[in-house]
């Protein structure tokens, strides 16, 4: 005979063949409650264990999770930080042409963009080292399109 392990969805302790009414015995074992759970009304573990995104997704500036859609927001080259923007539009209807995060002046130049990117590359900046192996390997800002070279950039980027 094959023993089944059967498992509360919500405590998640190991219970006896009949703890369960047939209602819930209907339903698959991983949203099975006991009837101590379902009396309680707790939830299933798999509702209270959710994702969250970290606080690195999160615009430095307004403290609002940045979009998904990489077209909401912007990495600025001089802090390397990914701006919503809502806060980059913002900082332009002020006048504020800066760079809304460091108000550092932006680059007006690929030549000025990739400097700011090699600075933060020198001081070991994995996410600037990953950055510039972007631009190579699309061939961006003035770079001669080097697949070989982004990789390896992306290879350094990831053992920091």
């Amino acid at each position: 005979a094959c023993l089944r392990s059967l498992v509360c969805g919500a405590c998640e302790r190991e219970l006896a063949e009949g703890s369960y009414s047939d209602e819930q015995r209907a339903r698959r074992q991983n949203i099975r409650r006991c009837e101590e759970c379902v009396a309680a009304g707790n939830q299933l573990v798999l509702m209270k264990k959710g994702r969250t995104r970290s606080a690195e997704d999160d615009c430095p500036i307004c403290q609002l999770p940045v979009p998904l859609d990489i077209k909401q927001s912007e990495m600025r080259p001089c802090c390397m930080k990914l701006v919503c923007l809502g806060c980059a539009l913002a900082a332009d209807k002020r006048g504020m042409w800066d760079c809304p995060f460091c108000r550092t002046p932006m680059p007006k130049t690929d030549s000025q963009v990739l400097a700011m990117i090699r600075k933060r590359v020198n001081t070991g900046d994995p996410l600037a080292i990953w950055l510039l192996g972007i631009k190579y390997e699309f061939g961006q800002h003035g770079l001669e399109k080097d697949v070989t070279r982004g990789v390896e950039l992306y290879e350094r980027a990831a053992e920091l």
